[in-house]
């Protein structure tokens, strides 16, 4: 992690000079405020998906740690290294396409080989020389995979969630599967890597805010008002029979992407209606809507549900 820091500094000061800040955006009202959305969106998608597999790495902390710690701990962990990542890639977005905003354009070559070969080819084009280029796309590409480790092996928890037949298979295995077939459509879609990975990740945004939305009303809420202590009965964790019925979750997260992400994201292979209505490349409102949808319809569903089946 440390080394990765280093590098993304280095680049910063090597692409830093290249930057003009003077280029200003042709879009202005609801067009601007759309490019805005989307920008945001991206974003928070890109860190949300924390909030899905915390709890496998909290359960480390020592019972009697504060909220607030953890809280502020989550807080700076997450945005911090979200702010200073966005930062460099807004530097290398700036040089990369500064050819279609300046009459002279100062980082021609920069320019051609983002064109020609993508985010990769303007990391080795940025970083210099080019052996000392190349040498820091092999760590990137080791601090990529380091990264994905954690989500792998919360991986195979969330599967063993699924059931009793699921959880009688190792965690490892589920890891391994998924790792394989991770590393397959990498393969496969390797021409085309980045933009890949850049659309998918847009989409978790619209699931993750739901199920952000759904733990904390869960927990904030209805376990706050419910009979047992804590609100938590740890020694039914297993018991699907004492365990909350789970449908209202699952009604309140699909409506929250089919009707709001669906009908709100702005994504390059579909735009939504309502997504469309923030100007002519539209506003990525996915994220806004899915948790809007979420909070109103999980509340009278879980409320029901509690009444119906008493958990």
């Amino acid at each position: 992690m440390t080394v990765t820091v280093i590098l993304l500094i280095v680049l910063t000061a090597q692409v830093g000079p290249k930057v003009d800040v003077g280029i200003a955006t042709e879009l202005t009202g609801v067009g601007l405020a759309g490019t805005w959305l989307s920008f945001m969106s991206i974003c928070f998608s890109s860190a949300s998906g924390w909030c899905s597999m915390a709890s496998d790495y909290y359960c480390n902390y020592p019972e009697n740690t504060k909220p607030s710690k953890i809280f502020f701990l989550t807080l700076f962990g997450i945005s911090i290294p979200t702010i200073f990542a966005t930062g460099v890639g807004v530097c290398l977005g700036n040089v990369a396409i500064s050819a279609s905003y300046l009459p002279v354009n100062p980082n021609e070559a920069l320019t051609e080989v983002y064109e020609a070969h993508g985010l990769g080819g303007l990391l080795l084009e940025a970083y210099h020389p080019i052996g000392f280029a190349k040498f820091v796309l092999v760590l990137l590409v080791f601090s990529v995979l380091g990264n994905n480790i954690a989500v792998n092996y919360s991986s195979g928890l969330s599967l063993q969630l699924l059931g009793h037949y699921f959880h009688a298979i190792p965690r490892f295995v589920w890891s391994f599967l998924n790792a394989l077939v991770i590393a397959v459509l990498a393969i496969s879609g390797r021409e085309h890597l980045s933009t890949i990975v850049s659309n998918f990740v847009s989409l978790l945004g619209y699931w993750t805010v739901s199920f952000t939305f759904i733990l904390l009303i869960e927990d904030q809420w209805f376990r706050k008002h419910s009979k047992v202590v804590h609100g938590y009965n740890l020694n039914v964790w297993d018991i699907p029979d004492k365990l909350p019925f789970g449908a209202s979750a699952i009604i309140a997260l699909l409506a929250g992407y089919l009707a709001g992400g669906v009908t709100g994201m702005s994504q390059v292979w579909y735009i939504g209606p309502i997504a469309l209505k923030f100007g002519p490349y539209g506003g990525d409102v996915g994220i806004f809507l899915s948790g809007a949808f979420t909070i109103v319809t999980y509340f009278p569903l879980r409320y029901f549900e509690i009444k119906r089946f008493g958990r």
